[in-house]
């Protein structure tokens, strides 16, 4: 763990929980590293630090690939410590500059104090869009909306795609049983482009590197099917939200806290969005009391 392992010519990554990409400019006199992801916490950053200088590698600027806080946690250390700029893409930039709006997006107002440790918080830190980036030749950046709305993977010129989070190991699903989306019918429409992707490897966010992308979209898939299909099934009988909530931690076996409601409730309420706009669910009304039908 926290081992620097090399993929590519140039192309690096972090094995830690939330892997960090490093792809080294030897054009330049100078390596100069672009640092994909920060991980969580200033530990990381400083592991981050660590790897760097070890190799004599000028740091350049990090990439976010999205705005959630274990992606994000060192910006700010990195930014102090080397003076070097972060990017990312759309709205994720004001999220990464304004923290609290994540905690808030899942909350839906002023998050509880839980909600602002740093697992759902990371520290504000200053961000350009990608647009404006400086690119080594042969970078691509790929669209992957849903799990965040601006979500981006990167392809370096070694052709290693870093996905971030467009895929989950089946070990997210094995433990959680729901996969944390903020758009879910948008990321399952997003899979079908994914899954067309080829690279000499793949590196997620979380879990090991891959070479079959398609086999990895294919349990993806069949997983969001799944939650859909479950929520259309257990609201067959009108639930209230919270009462939906239950049936789904009763039925994946998993001890139900105030962090865990508030991550798997936004993605679930993404699922309601999505059968609603679909036609397949709709919320009634009695005694001032909302419940989810699913329509016979």
């Amino acid at each position: 763990m926290y081992d620097l392992i090399q993929v590519g010519e140039n192309t690096y990554y972090i094995e830690s929980p939330v892997n960090v990409g490093i792809y080294v400019d030897s054009t330049k006199e100078e390596k100069e590293a672009w640092i994909i992801d920060t991980g969580l916490d200033l530990r990381m950053g400083k592991r981050i630090a660590k790897h760097l200088q070890a190799n004599g590698w000028k740091p350049k600027a990090i990439i976010n690939t999205h705005c959630h806080a274990d992606h994000i946690g060192s910006n700010a250390y990195l930014q102090k410590e080397f003076g070097i700029p972060a990017y990312s893409n759309g709205m994720d930039c004001r999220f990464i500059e304004n923290t609290i709006l994540s905690p808030m997006a899942l909350w839906g107002s002023y998050p509880p104090k839980v909600l602002q440790t740093p697992l759902f918080k990371a520290p504000d830190s200053s961000v350009r869009d990608i647009s404006e980036a400086d690119l080594p030749q042969g970078f691509e950046v790929i669209n992957f909306p849903g799990h965040s709305l601006y979500m981006i993977g990167l392809r370096t010129p070694d052709d290693i795609v870093f996905t971030a989070d467009m895929l989950c190991s089946p070990f997210v699903f094995e433990k959680y049983g729901i996969a944390f989306n903020y758009h879910a019918a948008g990321y399952f429409r997003q899979l079908d482009e994914a899954e067309k992707l080829e690279a000499k490897l793949f590196v997620p966010a979380h879990g090991e590197p891959f070479t079959d992308i398609k086999a990895l979209t294919e349990i993806n898939r069949k997983a969001v099917l799944s939650v859909k299909n479950l929520i259309a099934e257990i609201c067959r009988t009108p639930h209230t939200f919270d009462e939906l909530i239950q049936a789904l931690f009763n039925h994946y076996n998993i001890p139900l806290t105030l962090g865990q409601y508030a991550v798997t409730g936004s993605t679930v309420r993404s699922y309601l969005t999505w059968l609603y706009d679909e036609g397949i669910a709709e919320p009634l009304f009695e005694n001032n009391l909302m419940r989810w039908h699913t329509k016979q």
